[in-house]
């Protein structure tokens, strides 16, 4: 082969066209791996949203959990007047941040006080209780917090 300037010019314009096809591959590799990134953390981030919404739920189920047993305890620390803690669904109290017991009937003050806790504690909150002889059947209901797709009810029966 000779070795004329001609034969290194085309020797050299075909490496420059190689090397020509290759510029911006580079960055479509960039762009690619911010798109899978970004896909991964928008995954992320509505599992974290799930999971919020999984915890109010959660939240809503433990105070409605508590609450009945609230009054159970207070049923069985006056049983003598059980038949007093019945209490019908509908009507509910607005929650009384200040509210105070008046010492009056010690029933009664029961379930004036925890009817307040159930409109305090769950959003939207109405129970009903139903006394047949020592068997207490407690119901609560609550709406939905933002983000969960229905409401929310627990039924206790309990021996007093």
């Amino acid at each position: 082969m000779k070795q004329d300037g001609s034969e290194q010019t085309i020797c050299c314009s075909v490496a420059t066209s190689l090397a020509g096809g290759q510029r911006g591959f580079g960055m479509i590799e960039v762009l690619v791996a911010v798109l899978v990134l970004a896909i991964g953390l928008l995954g992320m981030a509505s599992l974290q949203s799930n999971g919020i919404q999984m915890t109010t739920g959660a939240l809503s189920r433990t105070q409605a959990v508590l609450l009945t047993e609230d009054l159970i305890e207070r049923a069985r620390a006056n049983r003598q007047r059980v038949a007093n803690y019945a209490v019908t669904a509908g009507n509910a109290p607005d929650c009384d941040l200040t509210y105070s017991v008046a010492n009056a009937a010690v029933a009664s003050e029961d379930v004036a006080e925890w009817r307040n806790s159930v409109s305090c504690l769950l959003p939207g909150g109405d129970a009903s209780v139903d006394v047949d002889g020592n068997v207490m059947t407690i119901s609560i209901s609550w709406e939905a917090r933002s983000g969960e797709s229905t409401d929310g009810s627990i039924q206790v029966e309990a021996d007093i």
